[in-house]
C-alpha cells in the first residue's frame, strides 16, 4: 500500500528506495525514447497502471534522472504524466457518478501521481534554478566551470538552455503542461474528495502536494508574468480555500510571500482580490488585512522587504477591492505611525483611493460624507509628515483624488493651500509633485461656467452684477415685509420685531466670505489673506432667507439660484487668488537647477494661460529664458529605458527631452498650433496675433530670450511662410491708422525671424524702407530702431548652426556702398528734429547699421557729427570755470533745466543763443557710440586681415616649396619668433590706430569732443540737464575704452564721479564703464582694483546689482583676481534686498 506521506517525507531525506532501479543516464537516446513511449502507451489506456511496481519505478527513475534526460524526452515525460492522470480523474468522475462503485479505489494512483509530480516538478524548477546560477558564476569566473562533469544536475540544462532562469525557457512546452495540470487539479478540488479518501489527513496531504507546487512554481518570476498560467493558479488556491478549509494555509502562504518575495505583493492583491469577489473569501482578506495590521515594521536596513512588500500588496489590494479593505481600517490605520515611512506612504495612498471609492457611490449618506471628511483630514495631516517621500506620497495623492468625477469642492481650497505651502518644501521631489498637483487641481477645477475661464475681471464682474440682482431683490422683500407688517396689530408687531428684517436686508448686499465649515479650515494666515481679497471684491453680503420674506414661489426660486451662482462666483474668485499666490514660489522654481521641477512649473504656467489666470503670462515672459539652456544629449538608450518606466518614467523621460524642448513645446502649443475649427487663413492671423503679443511690455532681457526662441522654431521650421507674409502685411499696413504697439511688435517677430532666415530682409528692402525709415519710422521712433534692427542681418551671410552665435569671424561680412538709399533713411533718422526719448535707441541702433553695412562707415558718421556740432557751436565760446567740486551736484529731479542753485552763470554773450540742452546731449550721444563702433570696426578688420592671411598662407607656401628645403623652413620658424609673425603685426597696426589716430590725430574728428566730455563731466552742477549728464558720463567712458593714453589721464576724474555722482543711473553706468576698462586696459585698474568694490554698498539697489553683475562677469572670466575683497562681496549676503542676495551668492 502507497502511503504518500511517508514517501514525501523520505523524499525530502533523501532515503526513498527504487526496487526496480533504472538510470537514464549515459543511455541512448533512442532507448530513453523508446522507454518513455512504452509508459505512455501504458498510461494513457489506463491511469491505473501507474500502480504496476516496474512502471512506477521507472517514472521514479524518470523523475530522479531529470537533469540528464533530452529537454525534448522531458517535455514528453511530463506530457505522458498529465495524460495519465487525466485518464484517472475521468475514471474517478465516472466512478462517482455511477452507483455501486468504491472511489476509494483510486485513492492510491492518485497518490502516486501526486508524488511524482511532486518529484518531477521540483527537480525541474530547482534544475533551472541551479543551472542559472551555475552559468552566472561561470561567466564571472571564466575558469573550472567549462570542466565540469557531464552527470552533474545542471549540465544538461547549461548546454540546452545557456543559464536559462526557468525550465519553460529549455524544456518546450513545460509551461503549457504545467497549465494543463493545474486545470485537471482544479477539476479534482471541485470533486467531494472526502468519497475518495477515508481520512481528512489523506486527502490533506494529496491536495497539499499540489498547493506546495503552486507556492514553489510562483516564486520564479517568469511564471507570474504570464496573466493566463497566474489565473489558473489563484484559481486552483481558491478552490482549495473554499471547499477543503484551506483558509490559515493560504493565509500563511499569502504572509510568507509578502515577507520574502517582493514580486508577488501584487499577486498575491490579486489572489485575495479574486477569492473575495467570486469565492466568498470575506474571511479571508480579514484574516491576511489583520495579519498585517498585527505586524510592527521598522526604518532599519535589514527590514527592508518586508515593508515594501506589504506597501505594495495594501496599496494594489485598494485599487482592486476597496470595499474590502474598509472593513479593516480601524486596525490597519494604525500604520499611519509606523516607524517605517514606506508603510506610512503606502497608507495614504491607501486612503486616497478609499475616498474615490466612498465617492463613487451612487447614495451618499452622512456616513459615507463623514468617512470621506475624515480621510481628507488625515491626508491633509500628513502634509507635515517627517519623511519627504511620505509628503510627495500625499501630493501624488491629491492629484489622482482631484482628478476622479467627484471634485470635493468643500475641501478643494484647503487642499490648494496647504499644497501652495509645500512649493517651498525643502526636497525637490516634493516641490516637484505639488506643483503637478497644483497643475492637476487647476486643470480638473469645477468652475466650468463661461468657458471655464477664471479671468479675475470676467468673474468679479459677474458676482457684483449678481449681488446687485441680490440686493434689489431684498429691498423689494423689505417693502412687502413692511407693508405686511402695518396690518398687524401692536402685540403681532412686537412678537415680530424681533425678526430685524431690515438688519438682514442691510448685511444682504454687503456680505461675501465662504461658507462656515471651510472657514473653520481656513486657519492659515495666506488663506486669511486670500479670503479677505474676496470679501472686499464682492463686498460684504449676509444672504437674507428670501423663502420667508413673502415672495412669490417663482422669486424665491430665482432668489435662491442666485444665491448658488453668487457662491459659485466668490468660490472661484478664492480659487484664482490661490493660484495667484502660488505663482512666486512657481516664478523661483523656474530657475531651479532641477530639470524636472522646472518642466513642471512650466506645464502649470502653460495650463495657466490656457484657462486665462491672471499673473501667467509673467511666468511664460519668465519661461523664456530657459532657452539659454543648453540642450539635452540623450542617447536611444536613455530615451527607451525612461519610456520603458510606465507612469513613473514620464518624469524621466520628460527631463531626458530636455528643458529647451520643453520650452518650445510649451510655446508650440499656446502660440503656434492651429485651431482645427478655424480655417488656415484665420490660424494665420491668430498665430500671427499671438507672436505680436508676446512683444508686449517686454524688457530687453525678454525680447532678447524671446528672439532666440523664435529664431530656434523658424530654423526648425514651425513657423510657415503665411505668417511671415502676414506679420509684413501689418507692419506695412497704410490704409488706416493702426496701434503703435501692433506696428512694432510685428517688426520686432519678424526681426527675430530674419535672425534664420536672411531672405525675410532680402524679399521685401523697399518695404523696410518705407515704412521704418520713411513717415510712419519718423512718427513712431520705436519702428526704426527696429527697422535698424532687422536690416543688420543683410550684413551677415549664413550663420552657423551654433546658439549665441555672433562673433563677425563666424559670419560673412557684406557691405553696401554709401549711396545705397538705405543710408540715406538711417542719416534723416540720425537728425530727426522731433524731442522724443525713443530718439537714443533708434540712434544707436542707425549707428550700428550703418557700421555693420557701410563700407565707409566713418563718412557718413563724421558727416552727421558735424551737422549736429553746427547746432551747438555757440558752446565753443562759452567759458566755464572748471570745479571739481561741482562733480557732486547732479539733480535727479531736473526735467530738462538747470539748477539755478548750483550751477553758475557763464560769461555772458549777447550777440550768441544759448545752447539748447538737446542738442548738446544728442551730439555727446552720437560721438561716444561712434567711438565704441570705431572700436568694433577695427576689430572686424583685424580679423578680416588675418582670415585674409590664413586663407593665403597654405598658397605661398606651396609656392615657396620648390625654392626651399627644410633647412630653411626652420630658419624662417626661428625668425618668426624673433621678429613676430604677420598676424602679430596687423595687430600691432590696429593698436596703434586706436591709440595714435582714433583720439589723438590731428585728422581726428572725435578728438575734437574728448576736451568737451571731460569739461561737461567736471561740471556737472552747471550743466543741470540730467539727460545731458547721464550720456555725456556715457560717452566719456566709451571714449576712454578707445585709448590708453586717455583713459589713464580721465581715470582719477571716472572714479570721483563713480563715487560722488548724485545720479543712481551715472553710478550704475560707471560701474558698467570700469568693468569695461578693466578688460580693454587691466594694467591701468590694477592699482584701482578696490574701486569695483566700492559701488556694493551704495543706497541705490541697481547701482548694487549692476555691480555684482560686472564683478560675476569679471572673477568668472578671470579679469579680476579677488584677494581681499571677498568681504565686501560676503557683506551683500546680508542685503535687505532678496535680489542682490541671491545674486551675491552666484
Amino acid at each position: 500500500m502507497f502511503n504518500l506521506h511517508e514517501q514525501l517525507l523520505k523524499l525530502q531525506e533523501g532515503e526513498l528506495e527504487i526496487h526496480n532501479d533504472f538510470t537514464f543516464e549515459g543511455i541512448d537516446s533512442t532507448a530513453a525514447k523508446r522507454t518513455i513511449n512504452g509508459l505512455t502507451d501504458k498510461l494513457v489506456v489506463n491511469g491505473e497502471n501507474i500502480n504496476d511496481a516496474p512502471t512506477f519505478d521507472t517514472l521514479m527513475c524518470f523523475a530522479r534522472d531529470l537533469a540528464s534526460i533530452d529537454p525534448k524526452l522531458v517535455a514528453r515525460g511530463l506530457d505522458m504524466l498529465v495524460a495519465g492522470f487525466e485518464s484517472e480523474i475521468k475514471q474517478v468522475s465516472a466512478a462517482m457518478n455511477t452507483a455501486g462503485h468504491d472511489p476509494t479505489r483510486y485513492a492510491e494512483a492518485l497518490d502516486r501521481y501526486a508524488f511524482l509530480f511532486q518529484w518531477t516538478i521540483e527537480r525541474g524548477e530547482s534544475a533551472a534554478s541551479k543551472s542559472h546560477s551555475s552559468a552566472a558564476a561561470a561567466s564571472a569566473a571564466q575558469t573550472k566551470s567549462r570542466k565540469r562533469r557531464a552527470n552533474t544536475a545542471a549540465s544538461v540544462i547549461v548546454a540546452a538552455g545557456g543559464g536559462g532562469s526557468t525550465i519553460a525557457e529549455i524544456v518546450s512546452g513545460w509551461k503549457s503542461k504545467l497549465l494543463d495540470l493545474y486545470v485537471l487539479v482544479q477539476q479534482t478540488l471541485e470533486m467531494p474528495l472526502g468519497r475518495i479518501w477515508n481520512s481528512v489527513p489523506e486527502r490533506d496531504t494529496f491536495i497539499g502536494v499540489f498547493t506546495r507546487l503552486a507556492h514553489k512554481i510562483m516564486e520564479n518570476p517568469a511564471y507570474t508574468k504570464d496573466s493566463d498560467f497566474q489565473t489558473v493558479m489563484f484559481r486552483t488556491l481558491c478552490l482549495w480555500f473554499e471547499n477543503y478549509n484551506g483558509l490559515y494555509g493560504l493565509v500563511t502562504m499569502i504572509t510568507q510571500n509578502l515577507q520574502h518575495y517582493e514580486h508577488q505583493s501584487e499577486s498575491m492583491a490579486g489572489l485575495v482580490q479574486l477569492a473575495y469577489e467570486r469565492y466568498d473569501g470575506t474571511q479571508l482578506s480579514d484574516e491576511v488585512l489583520r495579519a498585517i495590521a498585527g505586524k510592527a515594521f521598522s526604518s532599519a536596513q535589514h527590514d527592508k522587504t518586508g515593508p515594501k512588500s506589504t506597501a505594495r500588496f495594501l496599496v494594489k489590494f485598494a485599487q482592486l477591492a476597496p470595499k474590502a479593505l474598509l472593513r479593516q481600517m480601524g486596525l490597519l490605520i494604525k500604520h499611519l505611525d509606523s516607524e517605517a515611512h514606506i508603510m506610512r506612504s503606502a497608507m495614504v495612498d491607501v486612503i486616497g483611493h478609499l475616498v474615490l471609492h466612498l465617492a463613487s457611490q451612487e447614495e451618499q449618506t452622512d456616513m459615507i460624507k463623514n468617512q470621506i471628511n475624515e480621510y481628507f483630514d488625515i491626508i491633509e495631516q500628513r502634509f507635515q509628515d517627517a519623511h519627504f517621500l511620505v509628503r510627495a506620497k500625499v501630493m501624488q495623492v491629491c492629484q489622482f483624488v482631484c482628478s476622479g468625477p467627484a471634485k470635493f469642492p468643500k475641501r478643494r481650497p484647503k487642499l490648494v493651500t496647504l499644497i501652495i505651502g509645500r512649493l517651498e518644501d525643502k526636497a525637490s521631489n516634493v516641490r516637484r509633485h505639488a506643483v503637478r498637483a497644483l497643475t492637476m487641481l487647476l486643470e480638473t477645477h469645477p468652475f466650468s461656467l463661461d468657458g471655464a475661464e477664471l479671468g479675475m475681471d470676467k468673474l468679479e464682474t459677474r458676482l457684483e452684477g449678481i449681488t446687485a440682482e441680490l440686493a434689489q431683490m431684498a429691498k423689494g422683500a423689505e417693502a412687502a415685509h413692511t407693508e405686511a407688517a402695518e396690518e398687524v396689530d401692536e402685540e403681532d408687531a412686537s412678537m415680530v420685531s424681533s425678526v430685524g428684517a431690515e438688519a438682514a436686508v442691510t448685511e444682504a448686499a454687503k456680505q461675501l466670505v465662504l461658507d462656515e465649515s471651510e472657514a473653520k479650515d481656513d486657519a492659515d494666515d495666506a488663506a486669511t489673506e486670500i479670503a479677505d481679497s474676496v470679501k472686499a471684491a464682492g463686498g460684504d453680503s449676509q444672504v437674507p432667507d428670501f423663502a420667508s420674506a413673502g415672495l412669490s414661489p417663482e422669486m424665491a426660486a430665482k432668489a435662491m439660484s442666485l444665491q448658488f451662482q453668487q457662491r459659485y462666483y466668490r468660490d472661484a474668485l478664492y480659487f484664482v487668488y490661490q493660484l495667484q499666490e502660488a505663482q512666486r514660489p512657481l516664478l523661483q522654481l523656474l530657475g531651479s537647477t532641477n530639470k524636472s521641477e522646472v518642466m513642471e512649473a512650466m506645464d502649470f504656467f502653460v495650463a495657466a494661460v490656457r484657462f486665462r489666470v491672471d499673473g501667467a503670462q509673467e511666468g511664460i515672459r519668465r519661461m523664456s529664458h530657459l532657452v539659454w539652456t543648453p540642450p539635452t544629449t540623450t542617447t536611444a538608450a536613455a530615451a527607451s529605458a525612461a519610456a520603458a518606466g510606465g507612469a513613473a518614467g514620464d518624469g524621466a523621460l520628460e527631463e531626458a527631452r530636455g528643458v529647451r524642448t520643453k520650452l518650445l513645446d510649451s510655446y508650440m502649443q499656446l502660440y503656434l498650433t492651429p485651431n482645427e475649427r478655424l480655417s488656415a487663413a484665420e490660424n494665420t492671423s491668430r498665430i500671427t496675433r499671438n507672436l505680436i503679443s508676446l512683444t508686449f511690455g517686454a524688457t530687453l532681457a525678454e525680447l532678447t530670450s524671446l528672439e532666440e526662441l523664435v529664431r530656434i522654431l523658424m530654423s526648425e521650421g514651425l513657423i510657415g511662410e503665411s505668417v511671415v507674409n502676414k506679420l509684413r502685411s501689418v507692419y506695412g499696413y497704410t490704409k488706416q491708422p493702426l496701434p503703435p504697439a501692433q506696428r512694432r511688435g510685428a517688426i520686432i517677430i519678424l526681426g527675430m525671424l530674419a535672425q534664420a532666415n536672411r531672405a525675410i530682409v532680402t524679399d521685401d528692402i523697399d518695404l523696410y524702407l518705407r515704412i521704418g525709415l520713411g513717415k510712419y519710422g519718423h512718427e513712431d521712433l520705436a519702428v526704426a530702431k527696429y527697422t535698424c534692427t532687422i536690416l543688420q542681418c543683410l550684413g551677415a551671410g549664413k550663420r552657423k548652426n551654433i546658439v549665441g552665435a555672433r562673433d563677425a569671424s563666424e559670419e560673412e561680412i557684406r557691405r553696401l556702398p554709401m549711396n545705397n538709399p538705405i543710408f540715406e533713411g538711417l542719416r534723416r533718422i540720425l537728425e530727426e528734429p522731433r524731442r522724443d526719448p525713443e530718439w537714443f535707441p533708434a540712434a544707436e541702433q542707425a549707428l550700428n547699421t550703418i557700421f555693420a553695412l557701410g563700407d565707409k562707415p566713418e563718412a557718413l558718421a563724421l558727416r552727421v557729427v558735424k551737422d549736429m556740432a553746427r547746432l551747438v557751436q555757440d558752446l565753443v565760446a562759452s567759458s566755464v570755470v572748471d570745479d571739481d567740486s561741482r562733480m557732486d551736484v547732479d539733480d535727479d529731479d531736473s526735467n530738462g533745466a538747470t539748477d539755478p542753485e548750483h550751477s553758475e552763470p557763464a560769461p555772458a554773450v549777447p550777440e550768441r543763443r544759448p545752447v539748447d540742452p538737446w542738442d548738446l546731449t544728442r551730439l555727446v550721444f552720437v560721438v561716444g557710440h561712434i567711438a565704441i563702433k570705431e572700436i568694433v570696426l577695427l576689430e572686424s578688420i583685424e580679423a578680416e586681415l588675418k582670415r585674409r592671411k590664413s586663407d593665403d598662407e597654405p598658397k605661398r607656401k606651396r609656392r615657396a616649396a620648390p625654392k626651399a628645403n627644410g633647412g630653411d623652413d626652420d630658419d624662417d620658424d626661428e625668425l618668426n619668433q624673433i621678429a613676430g609673425t604677420t598676424e602679430d603685426e596687423i595687430g600691432d597696426i590696429i593698436s596703434a590706430i586706436r591709440e595714435r589716430e582714433l583720439l589723438a590725430g590731428d585728422r581726428s574728428v572725435l578728438a575734437l569732443f574728448g576736451p568737451l566730455l571731460v569739461h561737461v563731466c567736471q561740471n556737472l552742477g552747471t550743466f543741470g540737464d540730467r539727460l545731458l549728464t547721464v550720456h555725456a558720463t556715457a560717452a566719456l567712458a566709451k571714449f576712454m575704452c578707445v585709448s590708453s593714453a586717455f583713459c589713464e589721464k580721465q581715470l582719477p576724474l571716472l572714479l570721483a564721479l563713480l563715487q560722488r555722482a548724485k545720479s543712481p543711473v551715472i553710478r550704475a553706468n560707471i560701474a558698467i564703464a570700469v568693468g569695461d576698462i578693466t578688460v580693454c586696459f587691466s594694467n591701468l585698474m590694477g592699482e584701482n582694483v578696490q574701486y569695483l568694490y566700492e559701488p556694493l554698498h551704495d543706497g541705490d539697489v541697481n547701482v548694487k546689482k549692476t555691480t555684482l553683475m560686472v564683478l560675476t562677469h569679471l572673477i568668472l572670466n578671470g579679469m579680476v583676481k579677488v584677494k581681499g575683497q571677498l568681504g565686501e562681496m560676503a557683506k551683500c549676503l546680508e542685503d535687505k534686498d532678496p535680489s542682490v542676495a541671491d545674486m551675491a551668492r552666484l
